[in-house]
């Protein structure tokens, strides 16, 4: 199992990850429901990952809610708190500037967990406060892991078997070193990495030099009942469709028996669930229309480069709505990527969308002309 990932590459593939996706969510929108999140990526991990993190600001809140002047141990008032707490739980609306990072952290999180799980969870014990680990934090762990979810309930049936309400983090430190040499408790990563590669081309290659292994899946056990939208959207997330990976998926898990709330789902437009692959699609030419790009001429070293003025004109006017910076920040990107399979994939699922592209107009193709003449493809 490799020890670590090549942050730039980690870096970079998630911002490009997040700004596809969030291109898309709030191209008709101002603020992103709940129920939407649930739903955001194809990835359930990353769905997971921006729950977490709107659940502990959530407990945050409400834990900077109390006053040294009132008496917020009284069972009404911790009653009444709760119940306030739940209903703003019901009524989550996040603006794009506030998701992005949530869903920045979640990807490079999801990614990090599929790849090298003992780093993982030795970032998410070490930012649990108070450096204690109790059954409380257990349970969140494993609520909010579903890849190597294994790992999550070893260190949780570690806790139990120990007898104690809690134990420091160095312990735990040490049963997570014993635990990660059991790969009958891994899973296997395929299915989750084509996930990915539904919005943005996941390749392993460049996250780090070796060969990935492969992973048996674990099964997963059962989890408390929900009381508050954190809770009860874990279970419906899994009653999302999954998109069918291109290979053999890995038997699905058991999540837990829990009441789903019906409210959230009647918030959404539409009682079909949409997958985000569909409404990404743009309607990119066939194999057999390649004449259309052009003559592939002298290959070139920079996309940037090769661009004549008046070339970059007619790019920036109809491509790009009479915007240099963003036709800059595009092009920048495109000299980014390593293959023409992924500077197409860039060109169909980020800009033609974004921009509205007439994918057979001449300034389309001219495009796609100087980006096949710097992959020499």
């Amino acid at each position: 199992m490799p020890n670590s990932l090549n942050s730039n590459a980690l870096n970079q593939y998630a911002s490009r990850f997040t700004a596809t996706v969030l291109n898309e969510v709030y191209r008709n929108q101002a603020v992103v429901k709940g129920s939407e999140l649930l739903k955001l990526t194809p990835v359930r991990q990353v769905n997971l990952g921006v729950l977490n993190r709107l659940f502990d600001q959530w407990k945050n809140n409400a834990q900077a809610f109390r006053s040294i002047y009132f008496d917020f141990e009284s069972e009404e008032v911790k009653a009444a708190l709760q119940a306030f707490m739940n209903t703003v739980s019901q009524n989550i609306a996040v603006k794009r500037a506030d998701l992005e990072p949530l869903l920045l952290d979640s990807v490079k999180d999801a990614i990090t967990l599929i790849y090298t799980p003992e780093v993982y969870f030795e970032a998410k014990l070490k930012a649990m406060p108070e450096s204690v680990f109790t059954a409380e934090k257990a349970e969140q762990l494993s609520k909010y892991t579903q890849i190597h979810n294994g790992i999550a309930r070893s260190l949780a049936q570690r806790l139990s078997e120990s007898n104690a309400d809690s134990v420091y983090m160095t312990q735990v430190n040490g049963w997570l070193y014993e635990i990660k040499s059991n790969t009958e408790i891994l899973d296997d990563v395929t299915p989750y990495v084509s996930q990915f590669s539904e919005i943005l081309n996941l390749d392993s290659s460049e996250l780090f030099p070796i060969n990935n292994p492969v992973y048996p899946v674990a099964p997963q056990g059962n989890r408390q009942e929900p009381k508050s939208f954190f809770d009860s959207a874990l279970s419906e997330i899994d009653n999302i469709k999954p998109v069918t990976p291109s290979v053999s998926p890995a038997p699905q898990r058991a999540e837990p028996g829990v009441e789903i709330l019906s409210n959230i789902v009647s918030q959404t437009h539409s009682s079909e669930r949409e997958s985000l692959n569909s409404r990404f699609k743009v309607e990119v030419p066939k194999a057999s229309e390649e004449n259309r790009y052009g003559n592939v001429q002298v290959k070139v070293e920079s996309i940037a480069g090769s661009i004549p003025l008046g070339q970059r004109f007619m790019f920036v006017n109809q491509l790009f709505s009479k915007n240099s910076e963003h036709f800059d920040k595009a092009i920048y990107e495109l000299d980014l990527v390593k293959s023409y399979e992924e500077a197409e994939n860039l060109i169909w699922h980020r800009y033609a969308s974004k921009y509205a592209w007439d994918v057979n107009g001449e300034a389309v193709l001219a495009l796609l002309n100087i980006v096949k003449r710097k992959f020499n493809s």
